[in-house]
């Protein structure tokens, strides 16, 4: 591994953590640094199978990407977590309606 691979791998890694804490800190999760360790942890780790070990690119980065992946779902839900499900209306609009504007 290169010197400068290690450094934007340790900046990018960082930068990530510190993001996922920030936002949810901001969201209202009960352990935002518990968040942020996850993250640090498989994108630092997706990064040393891909740069060190030699890993096949694909498996590192779904490794690296795993945490992010997990912050996101768990975001989701607690944005959206308390509102009924609508099989008919997408998260955020009024409800089913037609093409002309119109209630069915």
């Amino acid at each position: 591994m290169s010197t400068v691979g290690g450094l934007v791998l340790a900046i990018v890694t960082l930068g990530l953590a510190a993001a996922v804490y920030h936002d949810s800190r901001r969201v209202g999760f009960s352990r935002p640094a518990l968040w942020a360790t996850l993250v640090f942890v498989t994108v630092g780790f997706g990064g040393v199978l891909y740069l060190v070990v030699g890993a096949p690119a694909a498996g590192a980065l779904v490794v690296a990407l795993a945490g992010l992946v997990f912050y996101a779902f768990e975001r989701e839900d607690t944005v959206h977590g308390d509102e009924p499900a609508d099989p008919h209306a997408l998260p955020g609009s009024s409800g089913p309606e037609d093409a002309d504007g119109d209630e069915r």
